[in-house]
């Protein structure tokens, strides 16, 4: 029983060493339906508007710190009010979105006396930091007009999402 089992793998081990497997190449060269086709996406672009859009929220930006300069506004209120301006202008995105709550909440922070406004930067440099370094691994999650983020590196004076 053993002999014939053994002769049995053995003729199949032989017969099947001369079938072609797709996982090696043919010595005919490649087998049909193997060949490696490279994806190619788009690459990334920001909107074309997007540069012109953080000129008007730093304009809405200025304008609303002379509001809150004379008094005739806070800087909650103000923060507030580019936040809608923001929204009107570009819509919602992951990052602006995440950056504005920190933006927000630091101006509520600093305005109540809870932090100085040198921590107020700080946590909003950090934020934009994060984004940063997190954004070339973010792929086709990017957003196309990430605005309000880059009006801010450009006050902080960091490097813009690109």
């Amino acid at each position: 029983m053993k002999i014939k089992t053994l002769l049995a793998f053995s003729c199949a081990a032989v017969l099947l060493a001369g079938c072609a497997s797709p996982f090696q190449a043919s010595r005919y060269g490649k087998l049909p339906g193997t060949e490696i086709k490279p994806v190619t996406t788009p690459a990334y672009q920001l909107a074309p508007q997007h540069w012109a859009d953080v000129d008007k929220i730093r304009e809405e930006a200025k304008r609303l710190s002379i509001e809150v300069g004379n008094g005739t506004m806070t800087k909650v209120q103000a923060a507030q009010y580019l936040d809608r301006y923001r929204i009107a202008l570009v819509g919602h995105n992951p990052v602006d979105d995440n950056v504005y709550q920190v933006y927000l909440r630091s101006a509520v922070d600093s305005q109540a006396g809870k932090i100085s406004a040198a921590q107020s930067k700080q946590l909003i440099q950090t934020a934009l930091s994060v984004w940063h370094q997190s954004w070339p691994t973010m792929g086709a999650n990017k957003p196309t007009n990430p605005a309000f983020t880059n009006f801010l590196m450009g006050v902080m004076g960091m490097p813009a999402l690109q």
